[in-house]
């Protein structure tokens, strides 16, 4: 990452409709005066890697928490989880990924321009603030999803 002016962030989260937006995005961003690092998890690496292997991206792995009530050992992602209703413990568990994610930032030899992180990932915002990074959120949905339910009727009951 020699001579860039901009260094971007990106954190997607372990889903393969989150995932692969900030693939195609992290094509975009890449240009000669640009670097950008990816971060993701020991199980979710090869498919990161693969499919950005013919770019300069740099990617960083996170260890993935242990012991999540329900979850098996090395499931790192949604698609894998053995029932959907243990989505909320999974993605709970992220938090615990923090000072791993906040260790790798203080050890990026460029500085960080700004991070793109995934809305699930809302202790994200603590670890930009402490370095003073500008943060952006990303949702997997698309904008059309996440503005519906605020344009619907409420029913009356509510």
């Amino acid at each position: 990452m020699a001579s860039t002016s901009l260094h971007v962030v990106l954190f997607p989260f372990m889903a393969k409709g989150h995932t692969i937006p900030i693939l195609q995005l992290t094509r975009l961003l890449l240009h000669p005066n640009a670097a950008v690092t990816l971060f993701t998890t020991p199980a979710n690496h090869s498919y990161i890697s693969t499919s950005l292997s013919d770019t300069p991206t740099s990617i960083i792995i996170l260890p993935f928490p242990h012991n999540i009530p329900g979850v098996p050992p090395g499931v790192e992602s949604v698609d894998k989880l053995p029932s959907l209703s243990l989505f909320y413990s999974f993605v709970s568990s992220t938090k615990h990924m923090k000072s791993h994610f906040e260790h790798a930032i203080r050890s990026l030899k460029t500085p960080v321009t700004f991070m793109i992180t995934d809305g699930f990932f809302g202790w994200t915002l603590e670890s930009a603030n402490l370095f003073n990074i500008p943060r952006l959120v990303y949702y997997g949905m698309s904008n059309f999803a996440n503005t519906i339910p605020s344009h619907l009727p409420q029913p009356a009951h509510l």
